[in-house]
C-alpha cells in the first residue's frame, strides 16, 4: 500500500517467519530484542534514537547493511533534503554517538539478562546482533538476512512510526508504520498443540485463506508547517467536505492534502508482525491489508482476522452479528447485556500509561466453513496484548477451560473481554474479565 506521494521515512521490512538471520540469531528474536530495547526507559523518551536503531536493524535484517552510510541515514532518518552534505553537517554522527551510549545504558540496566546483544559499533553503521556470550562478528556479518532464493516467502512489511501532530491533543508521539500488502507464505509445518485447536483450526486447517484487517487512521498533510494531522475523530473519508473539525484544521493549518493513508500504531504493527510469525510457524499462510482497502468483495472467501481500533476499521463496525461488547467513546466499552457481577461501561482514563481494554470475539464467517476473529481494543497496547494472549498456549488453554471449548462438534462463537495493564504505551499484564457466548 506504498503510495507514490508519502515521504519516504524509513523502510519496509519483511515480516518473516522465525528462519535464522545467521547460524545464531534468528530473525523473530531480532526484532524480538529491538522491541525489548524500544519499550525500555532510555528509547521511551528518545524517539529520534529510536528511529534511528529501529532503521539500522531493519535494513540489516533487509540484506541492506551495505547502504549504511551518513548521506542515507542523514535523509532517510534525520529528514535531511537531498544538499545534506556529511562533511559539514555532523548529525549522523552525533547521533551514533548518542545510539551507542543508550545501548550501552540499556545494557547496563533493563537489558542486562537479554539473551540477544544489538551493538552498533564505533566507525560502523552497521549493528551488529549477537547471542549474549558469542564472539562479536564483523559489522557487516552480524546477521546475514535470509534470501528469496532460500525462502521463498512474499512479506508483510512492517515499519514503525514517526512523531506526527494531533490537533487538539497538542503533539502527540507516533512511531512511524507502514504495513504493505502482500501474502506470507508458510515455509514449514509443525505440530500444533492440541490446546490451540479449539479457536485456530479453521485458520491453520491445510489450504485455508486467511486475511488481517488492520486500522489505517486518516492524516492530512499541511505543506506550509511541514506537518501530518490527524483529527481524532474523523476515520473514514466519506463527507469530509462538511466536516467541521477538518474546516477549523483548514483554517490554521492549511491548505490541507489528504486523506492520507501514511502511518498505523505502532503497537498495531507489532500485534500483526507476531500474529503472522505465530501463523506461518504453523504451516499456513496470512495476507494483510489496510482498513481502506479492504472491500468484502476481497476478503469473504476466506477467514477473516480484524486488528485494531474499530474506529479505524470500518469494515469491523459493520460486521453482520449483533455484540453484546460495544465500541462507545475512545475511553469506553459497553456493556449491552451486563450479567451478574459485570459493568455496564468498562472505562480507563488512560490506554498508554494505566489500563486498556480488549475484545476477543470469535464469529462465524461470510461463507460456510469461514470464521472471522477481532481482536480489537481502543489502543495499540490493547490490541498486541490481546495477540499474544490469543497465540499463547497457556492462555488459550484457560480460554478453552473457562468457555469450554473444543475442536469437536459445532464451532462456538463468544466475545471475550479482556483488561490490560499498561506502563508507558507497553502492555505489561493481561487478565481476562467476562465473556458472551454468541448464539
Amino acid at each position: 500500500m506504498k503510495q507514490d506521494s508519502a515521504p519516504h521515512y524509513g523502510p519496509e521490512i519483511p515480516d518473516l517467519p522465525p528462519h535464522e538471520v545467521s547460524e545464531k540469531v534468528p530473525v523473530v528474536s531480532t526484532l524480538d530484542e529491538l522491541d525489548r530495547i524500544l519499550a525500555s526507559p532510555p528509547f521511551t523518551q528518545a524517539q529520534r534514537l529510536s528511529r534511528f536503531l529501529r532503521y539500522v536493524v531493519e535494513r540489516l535484517i533487509h540484506g541492506e547493511g551495505d547502504s549504511l552510510k551518513e548521506y542515507l541515514l542523514g535523509t532517510a532518518v534525520f529528514d535531511k533534503d537531498e544538499s545534506f552534505d556529511p562533511r559539514t553537517d555532523p548529525i549522523v554522527r552525533v547521533e551514533a554517538g548518542r545510539l551507542r551510549a543508550k545501548l550501552k545504558e540499556y545494557y547496563a540496566s533493563e537489558g542486562r539478562d537479554d539473551p540477544i546483544l544489538i551493538d552498533l559499533p564505533k566507525g560502523s553503521y552497521v549493528p551488529v546482533v549477537r547471542r549474549k556470550g558469542a564472539a562479536i562478528p564483523e559489522a557487516a556479518e552480524a546477521a546475514t538476512p535470509v534470501g528469496p532464493n532460500r525462502w521463498k516467502a512474499a512479506t508483510i512489511s512492517l515499519a514503525l512510526l514517526l512523531a506526527v501532530v494531533f490537533f487538539y491533543w497538542g503533539a502527540a508521539e507516533y512511531r512511524r508504520g507502514r504495513i504493505a500488502n502482500p501474502d506470507v507464505e508458510p515455509s514449514r509445518t509443525l505440530a500444533t498443540p492440541p490446546e490451540l485447536l479449539p479457536l485456530w483450526k479453521p485458520f491453520i486447517a491445510p489450504g485455508s485463506k486467511n486475511y488481517a484487517v488492520f486500522g489505517s487512521p486518516i492524516f492530512f498533510a499541511s505543506p506550509r508547517y511541514s506537518l501530518f494531522l490527524r483529527p481524532h475523530r474523523i476515520n473514514e473519508a466519506a463527507n469530509l467536505t462538511s466536516d467541521r473539525e477538518l474546516l477549523l484544521l483548514q483554517e490554521r493549518f492549511g491548505p490541507l492534502a489528504g486523506p492520507r493513508y501514511d502511518y498505523a500504531l505502532m503497537r498495531d504493527a507489532i500485534a500483526l508482525h507476531r500474529l503472522t510469525a505465530f501463523l506461518v510457524g504453523n504451516g499456513v499462510s496470512l495476507a494483510a491489508m489496510a482498513a481502506h482497502e479492504a472491500v468484502w468483495d476481497s476478503i469473504k472467501d476466506g477467514n477473516i482476522i480484524f486488528l485494531g481500533a474499530p474506529r479505524m476499521n470500518p469494515l469491523m463496525q459493520h460486521l453482520p452479528v449483533r455484540q453484546d461488547f460495544e465500541w462507545d467513546a475512545d475511553q469506553n466499552i459497553r456493556n449491552r447485556n451486563p450479567q451478574p457481577g459485570e459493568q455496564e461501561i468498562y472505562s480507563t482514563p488512560s490506554h498508554e500509561n494505566v489500563v486498556s481494554y480488549a475484545v476477543v470475539a470469535a464469529l462465524p464467517g461470510l461463507r460456510p466453513d469461514r470464521e472471522i476473529l477481532m481482536l480489537a481494543a481502543h489502543g495499540g497496547p490493547g490490541t498486541q496484548a490481546a495477540v499474544d494472549y490469543v497465540t499463547r498456549v497457556e492462555t488459550v488453554r484457560a480460554i478453552n477451560d473457562k468457555l469450554k471449548l473444543s475442536d469437536k462438534g459445532e464451532r462456538k462463537h463468544y466475545q471475550m473481554l479482556l483488561r490490560i495493564y499498561v506502563d508507558q504505551g507497553a502492555p505489561v499484564k493481561t487478565e481476562y474479565i467476562t465473556h458472551h457466548m454468541i448464539p
